[in-house]
């Protein structure tokens, strides 16, 4: 029964079925026939699996994110930042990484996050005599830092996973994305100052400042958002709604040009869309993680791994390379469903901390969303910007080493994760 399970799961993956169809069908096969489960308990296990509190916050930092982009408030943040630093040598891609780690941490999302820097940034980059392949690269791998930079989606998927608090994750990330951001950083000046044929002429105190204070607002919601989450004041779920309140409240006061009915239906339309993806895969990875469980296959895997009689690093080294050969041809979300009922218990009984697991896993899901062929943002970056796929991949090859070795410093120096809970 395991392997007919399995069979059907993969066999609708190769036909390109749907991943919440494969995930769904295997897990409610096995449901029905070695579980013994009646069709409406399966049914109600696949709306169940939506029914969190926390998993609210999805669709709440999806919306936000999407107006910062279409109501103008994205727009006046890269504006401060590419007066700052633009002029520098690689100093627009250097922008590129600071915005999109600061807009990708807002939107809780790679895709929205390189459509809206992709689109103020590529055309002034390709302009200064930034090559394609570099300016793509670094918007490809600077697009996934907001999924390690908190208030991240994938840890509050991580946290609804496995019962953690998603407010500890948040902590442990800061650390984490800023070396990720920084490493990135370093790699784009590298490129940047080999290919650059024209810079910026400085932009003058005057200009920065005023950039500055058009930008106030929109860099002073991370502050307000995760203040008030680590002080208490609220919890994730309703920050990520206070963050939708603040940034209509300061595209109306600030922005009222693009403070339209079309562009809130812009957002609101993307939102629910991607929400609509994220909680339908949600229903059918509950199904076949729930299913797992009772066939104990997460305990066999356990077993077999502690058998070996070598360092838990090495197993976990083996555990991330599981992640990334996943992430050449699946999105991030199905993998952390399909492998964290099978891997989460298994590292925690090598002795790994939940919360230095959960980072390496958000770094690990990070590089595959620009592995080809199946990186979810090569494709947005394809589509958008109507470029070749092989010179998105050829760009984003250099950054991929770099988040490869950030993964394996953040696996082997724990303390860049745990050190706030010590």
């Amino acid at each position: 029964m395991l392997l007919i399970g399995f069979l059907i799961f993969f066999v609708l993956l190769v036909i390109g079925a749907p991943i919440w169809l494969a995930l769904g069908l295997s897990g409610g096969f096995w449901a029905f026939f070695q579980m013994g489960l009646p069709i409406e308990s399966i049914s109600s296990q696949f709306f169940s699996a939506t029914d969190s509190f926390i998993l609210l916050a999805v669709p709440y930092f999806l919306l936000a994110g999407n107006l910062m982009t279409y109501m103008g408030p994205a727009n006046k943040m890269f504006g401060f930042i590419n007066n700052l630093v633009g002029h520098l040598p690689g100093g627009m891609p250097a922008a590129v990484v600071v915005t999109s780690a600061i807009f990708g941490a807002l939107s809780g999302s790679s895709v929205a996050t390189v459509v809206a820097v992709g689109s103020m940034a590529i055309p002034q980059m390709l302009k200064m005599g930034y090559s394609k392949e570099n300016s793509f690269g670094v918007l490809a791998a600077s697009g996934t830092l907001g999924q390690m930079i908190p208030p991240s989606i994938f840890m509050i998927l991580f946290a609804a996973s496995t019962q953690m608090d998603p407010g500890k994750l948040f902590m442990a990330g800061i650390v984490p994305g800023i070396f990720m951001a920084i490493v990135l950083v370093i790699v784009s000046v590298i490129i940047g100052l080999r290919e650059e044929k024209a810079r910026p002429k400085r932009a003058s105190f005057k200009e920065i400042m005023s950039s500055f204070v058009h930008a106030i607002p929109s860099l002073l919601m991370p502050i307000v958002i995760l203040g008030g989450i680590y002080t208490g004041v609220f919890t994730p779920t309703e920050a990520a709604a206070i963050a939708i309140v603040y940034v209509l409240l300061i595209s109306f006061i600030f922005n009222r040009k693009d403070f339209t009915y079309e562009n809130f239906k812009k957002s609101v339309t993307g939102s629910m869309v991607t929400t609509g993806i994220v909680f339908v895969i949600l229903g059918g990875a509950k199904l076949f993680s729930t299913a797992l469980t009772y066939l104990q296959f997460p305990q066999k895997i356990t077993q077999f791994a502690v058998s070996f009689n070598v360092d838990g690093w090495v197993i976990m080294l083996a555990i991330v390379l599981v992640f990334l050969i996943f992430g050449m041809f699946l999105d991030a979300i199905p993998i952390m469903y399909i492998t964290l009922p099978i891997l989460y218990p298994t590292a925690l009984s090598l002795g790994y901390d939940p919360i230095h697991f959960a980072i390496i896993t958000v770094a690990a899901l990070m590089i595959g969303q620009i592995t080809p062929p199946v990186g979810s943002n090569l494709f947005a970056i394809s589509g958008h910007f109507k470029e070749n796929m092989g010179v998105i991949v050829k760009g984003s090859n250099p950054y991929l080493v770099g988040l490869i070795i950030c993964t394996i410093v953040l696996l082997y120096i724990p303390w860049l994760s745990t050190f706030l809970f010590k």
